[in-house]
């Protein structure tokens, strides 16, 4: 049955479907604002509102999807913006978006540093919204906001975003705009760092990334480029490793999947706003994911970008939109479609 049948069996809302907005109340996490999302098709995601309306759980039928990182959690007050300080508080998660103007290892350019991957992710929204709105029949959530990475004599860039999900359905969408809110030429890169981790990857699981050229980021990855797509066991001694993927098709779509869940997880995504993709593998124990990495620019600092012709700018007032697409697959069926595409 669908919404409209269903919501005569209901007496409030919360039975088929359930969002709430929630405090963390302990530790480093003490402060930080979520939407808890539940839309009866058995998915629950969560929206972290003090941090970038980025994603840290996802779970489908009690089944974690995210890779959630020893940090867990933690409040926007703690990021350290230096060198490789990100980490001290780098949730994962289903989705940490780095960004806005920065992307990718610690660097220095034209005389300043930048911490791995940028501020947004460590942004809390100034504006946030939710609404269930009745639509042809069906309930949908729309939840979003706008924040700001903004300083006096900088640039000016804001990010609106947008999720939404439909009841019942096991997939949701995520639409962003940049714009730069400034009155000179701004530098932009993006990076949706989706993570992938246990149980729904295991040394079991099946990877597909539809590349036609698989290129590792070093030497070190170059070591493992014949198995990139493979899990391992864990590990306590690996070392994380990074690979670029080229690809041709207008809208990619890269799955995982495991077999003995029957469970898998895909992301797509438009390549012409998006026309780099990094696949970060990291099989330490403790520290086991798989990170699918749609992006504008490559991620070897800025000056690496500009000889590569990967970097982005927007023009004063100028926007870019991006949409990522994320689903959940049941059973083989589902997960050979995609190979399909």
């Amino acid at each position: 049955m669908g919404y409209k049948e269903d919501k005569r069996y209901a007496g409030h809302m919360d039975q088929l479907f359930k969002v709430n907005r929630v405090e963390m109340l302990d530790g480093r996490a003490e402060g930080a604002k979520l939407l808890d999302v539940q839309n009866g098709s058995g998915m629950n995601f969560s929206i972290n509102i003090s941090r970038g309306m980025d994603i840290p759980y996802l779970s489908y039928m009690g089944c974690n999807i995210s890779f959630v990182s020893p940090c867990g959690v933690v409040a926007p007050e703690y990021f350290d913006d230096k060198e490789l300080g990100f980490l001290k508080s780098f949730t994962a998660g289903f989705l940490t978006t780095g960004g806005l103007s920065y992307i990718g290892g610690p660097c220095e350019y034209e005389g300043k540093s930048y911490g791995l991957h940028g501020n947004v992710a460590n942004t809390p929204a100034d504006t946030f919204h939710y609404e269930i709105q009745e639509e042809d029949g069906n309930a949908c959530l729309i939840a979003g906001g706008k924040l700001q990475e903004a300083v006096l004599f900088g640039d000016k860039l804001s990010l609106t975003r947008q999720i939404k999900c439909c009841y019942k359905e096991k997939k949701f969408t995520i639409n962003d705009t940049v714009t730069n809110e400034g009155y000179k030429k701004a530098r932009h890169m993006i990076l949706y760092h989706m993570n992938i981790g246990y149980p729904l990857l295991t040394p079991e699981s099946k990877i597909y990334i539809p590349s036609s050229k698989v290129i590792p980021r070093t030497p070190h990855s170059a070591e493992g480029l014949h198995c990139w797509n493979q899990a391992q066991e864990p590990d306590p001694n690996y070392e994380e490793m990074c690979f670029y993927h080229e690809m041709t098709s207008p809208m990619p779509k890269a799955a995982i999947y495991n077999p003995e869940l029957g469970i898998g997880i895909s992301i797509a995504f438009k390549r012409s706003a998006l026309d780099h993709f990094v696949q970060w593998k990291m099989m330490g124990a403790g520290d086991y994911v798989i990170g699918l990495e749609p992006c504008n620019a490559t991620i070897d600092g800025i000056e690496d970008a500009i000889a590569n012709g990967s970097l982005k700018y927007l023009e004063p007032q100028e926007s870019v939109r991006y949409r990522i697409e994320v689903e959940i697959l049941e059973g083989p069926e589902e997960f050979e479609k995609i190979q399909q595409l």
